[in-house]
């Protein structure tokens, strides 16, 4: 394999001095042919090195600079888009870019120049670079600033030699406003969506989904097209981007546009477009871990239709193959005890109008055709899983493994009826250490090497490969629309189909936050399909479960903001959560649940519609306020509120008011601990292994509070070889603050256990997720009581927390409760009137408004100027076709909204085979106009009714059909209402 080349242009090409050139010599030196590109479509130098100074050439579709040692290419893929590449000459990338599949444009641009800047100029876009250090300063055709690299250090690079290839250690720095916003990066469980001020390490994990492309407010995007582990930082220095290995050097894509949706179609043009889903992608899926029989499954989907709540996907989880502890896993084969007929499954879901979705891996068990056959070609990677170890992960890098393995996912599932794919485990899941970025780097490079070379390099896209062979296959095999659902995401992946999301998540508050603050900055990159575990995967923290009236509340508001994500999907583990059990349990847990579901089936036609314009228009459909309003800068510290559509602000519960837990017990502050040598904090040692194997490092903590590897960054505990299959052993004591009853225990997962003077006081010795246990005990303040902490981990997480309630905090706990406040307030942004969904309360925007939020009820607020198509109440997405659609008007501005139809199922609409019709109101007239039907489809509704409803501030709102103020009945001729 070759580790590197650099590619030079002909002198007699190329005869330019070190000095700067002028334009017009540069003008005649121009050569058509000199495109900066290499074959794989790599940025290369077309200049001879210079020891010092400032020199450039002019290339077919763009510029290079030399400043130094560094040489810098200015690409154009758009008269808005430019790519940046900064090398030290040679570029060590061996393959085409992962993520970008366009070509340079070739785009009218004009260089000039001064004694200290070169000028670039194209009908969009200005950029000026110091000839003096290389900085780029982009700015709009009007001479608008929109960023600047810092000057100080635009970018740094070293050349390193990693699994015995060459590659560069890069970063590169952008100078910010300070009044700027940033959205994007992906998921990372952060509970702000504005980036600013952030420091986040880029890797993939379980819960952590990585999509190197940020959007500011100032209405420009970078996309960052490099594969290794990442860090951005924002901080008085700047904002940076740093990758370990990027063979390429800086690579970045500036892209600009007059609106946040314009710089996502300038993503899009350069990573692929979002295909269409089918129609019931957009309806409900019901899961759990898991289905364990096919009569289960069945029983489990007849029940939705028996009790008439909305249903249009069920899913089956892993081990529906065999065994986790055999060969069996994930070989695309069904059990034959369990799943005796799994054609027979899938004719039957189809038969209650439903869809069947199947969990996959890529982890191949070994006694599977499928594994053979990888392995006649080396193409599965050498550490076994951490769950079955009889399974290894396979090189989805490879285009041959990529279509072996979709040759089995045919056969073994898509032909046996089959809808869709779950792809887990996708980050990619080699150990229980996913959860940890630190770990996940360590357990990816030891896979070794992959097809296209080493995992340093290539650390983060493996769920971009996967998918796209997934998508190849179906589209090559099938018309049928492929939708997948994937745990991990990378730039490009919207153009195979794939939607993410935030992984295996705990059940809590906090969590349910974490997820309204950080999908948009998934969205917001230009994969526009998200979702999430409704509820949490794991319920720890909620004894009893779904019993557990505390659970039940958090359940219903989690729902509630469910209706609103791209994909509204149910799943975990722990509890049963399918909804029509709580209509005797909980009835107004159901009544909640249900309402929140029939109103997303009745925003179909909203939703539907919008999901064209995503393939079409490069659209959004949940966004960050910002996308919307990116001049109120009062929208920069909004976290929990979004826009779903041009029309709707969400602004999901996110907080207990009926149910309210108290407090979780405070770790224990070091002042208070004591080694038993009389030094602050408690004696440690590690042991390898879960059972005191084998003795290892000593230690002392000044608190017991542990996330291993604790964070920032820290390596793994001196004398342990990985976090897997450890223990360890704290002592010391405890001494009372204050007298009266403490509440001592400790928090963590798998086992532990606590022994306060001698005697075991908490013990709960077995693996599981994260929990907390105490006891209480009676102590005099200055009072010291012996303490003993025993834990083991052995799969999935790793914490520990030494936590108490002293006596006052327990008294505070136990008196009177806090009267009920079902109040939620509200930011209305600038600009735009809004309306109050439940009510029609009409506000004007820049202020906050309060509104009651009983169960039942999510706070939303239409905008002034919307025009809101809803559908009929039914049970699966595609029922009842021809039913007419109730158009709700909310005047205060003039409005336009572009309904669509197809078939629903095929990739007919690529060639034309769908309808549009625009609805247009004229506030000033008090007009509605229906455009006359655009396009055609086999099938379609020749006549529908339009039935229009103009909102006002004195009507009536909310879930509901409303009586029609006018009633059109639309074949398809131009059509015309006044009110």
């Amino acid at each position: 394999m070759r580790t590197g080349y650099r590619l030079w242009a002909s002198a007699a090409l190329l005869a330019f001095s070190i000095a700067p050139v002028s334009a017009r010599a540069l003008e005649a030196a121009q050569s058509a042919a000199s495109t900066g590109l290499d074959a794989r479509g790599h940025l290369q130098s077309v200049m001879p090195g210079a020891a010092s100074g400032f020199a450039f050439a002019r290339l077919a579709q763009g510029v290079q600079i030399r400043v130094g040692d560094i040489t810098k290419n200015l690409i154009f893929y758009g008269p808005a888009t430019l790519r940046v590449n900064a090398t030290l000459g040679e570029n060590y990338w061996t393959a085409p870019s992962l993520a970008v599949i366009a070509k340079p444009q070739s785009v009218a641009f004009t260089v000039s120049e001064t004694a200290d800047t070169l000028t670039i100029r194209s009908a969009k876009l200005r950029v000026e670079v110091s000839k003096a250090n290389g900085a780029l300063r982009f700015y709009d055709a009007s001479g608008k600033l929109y960023t600047e690299e810092n000057a100080a250090a635009p970018q740094t690079l070293k050349k390193m030699m990693i699994s015995g290839a060459p590659t560069l250690e890069a970063s590169n720095s952008f100078t910010l406003r300070p009044d700027e916003a940033l959205y994007g990066l992906g998921f990372n469980g952060t509970d702000t969506s504005n980036r600013r001020g952030k420091d986040l390490l880029l890797v993939q994990t379980n819960v952590g989904i990585i999509i190197p492309v940020l959007m500011s407010s100032r209405r420009y995007g970078v996309l960052w097209d490099s594969y290794s582990q990442m860090r951005f930082k924002d901080d008085a220095n700047g904002a940076s981007m740093w990758a370990e290995s990027a063979p390429g050097g800086v690579d970045y894509y500036f892209m600009a546009g007059e609106t946040s949706d314009a710089v996502v179609g300038a993503y899009r043009a350069l990573t692929g477009q979002a295909p269409m889903y089918p129609k019931q992608a957009f309806g409900l899926f019901m899961s759990k871990e898991r289905y364990k029989t096919q009569a289960q499954l069945l029983d489990v989907a007849r029940n939705f239709r028996k009790d008439g709540f909305p249903l249009d996907y069920i899913v089956q989880d892993w081990q529906y193959w065999g065994s986790d502890k055999d060969g069996s896993w994930s070989g695309m084969t069904w059990d034959p005890t369990r799943y005796p007929d799994p054609a027979g499954m899938a004719r039957e879901v189809h038969d209650l109008h439903m869809k069947l979705m199947v969990s996959i891996w890529p982890s191949i068990g070994n006694d599977t055709a499928l594994a053979k056959e990888l392995d006649s070609h080396g193409l599965r990677f050498e550490p076994l899983h951490w769950i079955s170890k009889h399974a290894r992960v396979y090189d989805a890098y490879s285009p041959l493994g990529r279509q072996i393995y979709f040759k089995h996912i045919k056969s073994g599932l898509l032909d046996k009826g089959v809808d869709a794919l779950w792809m887990d485990g996708t980050e990619i899941e080699v150990s229980s250490a996913m959860w940890n970025a630190q770990d996940n780097i360590r357990d990816t490079k030891a896979l070794g090497r992959n097809a296209l070379g080493d995992f340093t390099r290539y650390l983060n896209p493996y769920s971009l490969l996967t998918t796209q062979g997934t998508y190849d296959g179906q589209r090559a095999t099938s018309e049928k629309r492929v939708f997948t659902l994937t745990r991990s995401g990378w730039a490009g992946a919207q153009r195979t189909a794939a939607a993410s999301w935030s992984g295996d998540i705990y059940s809590s508050w906090k969590t349910l936050k974490q997820q309204v603050a950080d999908g948009v900055n998934v969205t917001v990159t230009g994969n526009p399909y998200w979702t999430q575990d409704t509820g949490g995967f794991f319920v720890a923290d909620f004894p009893g479960g779904e019993k557990n009236p505390a659970w039940r509340e958090l359940y219903a508001r989690w729902l509630q903001f469910s209706a609103f994500n791209p994909l509204m999907r149910i799943h975990g583990t722990n509890v049963e959560r399918e909804p029509y059990l709580f209509r005797t349990m909980d009835p107004a847990v159901y009544a909640s649940l249900l309402k929140s579901t029939r109103l997303r089936y009745r925003m179909l036609p909203y939703i539907y519609s919008l999901s064209a314009k995503v393939t079409s228009d490069g659209y959004t459909l949940m966004r960050p306020l910002m996308m919307d309003f990116p001049d109120d800068r009062a929208t920069d510290t909004i976290d929990d509120s979004f826009m779903f559509g041009p029309s709707i602000l969400v602004h999901p519960v996110t907080r207990a008011m009926y149910n309210i837990l108290p407090p979780p017990a405070a770790t224990i502050p070091a002042e208070f601990l004591r080694t038993p040598d009389g030094q602050p904090g408690l004696a440690g040692q590690y042991f390898e292994g879960e059972n005191f194997e084998t003795p290892k490092s000593r230690f002392v903590d000044l608190k017991v509070d542990h996330t291993w590897p604790d964070p920032p960054l820290a390596e793994i505990p001196a004398g342990l070889a990985n976090l897997q299959h450890f223990s360890a052993k704290w002592e010391g004591t405890i001494t009372a603050p204050e007298d009266g009853e403490y509440e001592i225990g400790l928090e963590g997962n798998d086992g532990f256990r606590l022994t306060l003077d001698g005697k075991t006081v908490v013990e709960d010795w077995a693996a599981g997720s994260a929990r907390y246990k105490g006891a209480t005990i009676t102590l005099g303040k200055g009072q010291a009581v012996k303490v003993g902490i025993d834990y083991y981990q052995i799969d999935g997480n790793r914490v520990l927390r030494l936590a108490w309630r002293r006596p006052s905090e327990r008294q505070a706990i136990a008196g009177p409760k806090p009267a009920l406040d079902e109040s939620m307030e509200t930011y209305l942004p600038a600009g735009a009137g809004w309306y109050d969904f439940w009510t029609n309360e009409r506000y004007e925007g820049g202020r906050r408004v309060t509104r009651q939020a009983p169960l039942d009820l999510i706070p939303l607020y239409v905008r002034a100027g919307s025009i809101l198509p809803m559908g009929p109440n039914v049970q699966y997405a595609t029922q009842d076709p021809a039913a007419a659609y109730e158009v709700r008007i909310y005047p205060g501005a003039d409005a336009r909204f572009t309904l669509y139809e197809d078939d629903n199922e095929t990739y007919a609409y690529e060639k034309g085979a769908c309808v549009t019709y625009d609805l247009v109101w004229n506030d000033t007239t008090k007009t509605l106009t229906v455009g006359a039907r655009q396009g055609s489809f086999p099938g379609m509704t020749p006549r529908r009714d339009l039935k229009i409803v103009l909102m006002s501030s004195t009507g009536k709102g909310g879930v509901d059909v409303l009586p029609a103020t006018k009633v059109i009945s639309y074949t398809g001729k131009a059509a015309k209402v006044q009110f």
